[in-house]
């Protein structure tokens, strides 16, 4: 999955600091997709990268049930590094969970 988002957005010119951070960012919630899906209906999580108007939206899909974390479980920074990076929305159903990440492609903190 890395290697294939940072393919296209290298294709398509984008600042390294940029690609850097929409891998971390995707990185997360894929790895989040793959670790906390509850009994999902299919053994897959799809990646889609869109890229126009000097945006980048990467969309992380699982088919699994939400299952909400315990304070426990709370060992990781997944989240707050993907709000780091974009515009980051998550919308939860009985079908699966969705995670939608939204970057400019300019580099406006260097």
């Amino acid at each position: 999955m890395r290697r294939d988002v940072r393919n296209s957005l290298e294709a398509l010119h984008v600042h390294p600091d940029v690609v850097q951070d929409l891998l971390v960012a995707a990185s997360e919630a894929f790895n989040n997709a793959v670790e906390h899906a509850q009994q999902p209906s299919r053994p897959e999580v799809r990646v889609r990268l869109q890229v126009g108007a000097g945006t980048a939206r990467l969309t992380v899909r699982d088919f699994g049930t939400w299952r909400d974390r315990r304070s426990a479980m709370d060992r990781g920074r997944g989240a707050t590094l993907m709000n780091a990076f974009g515009d980051v929305r998550l919308m939860s159903t009985a079908s699966g969970t969705t995670v939608t990440i939204e970057r400019r492609l300019t580099d406006d903190q260097g």
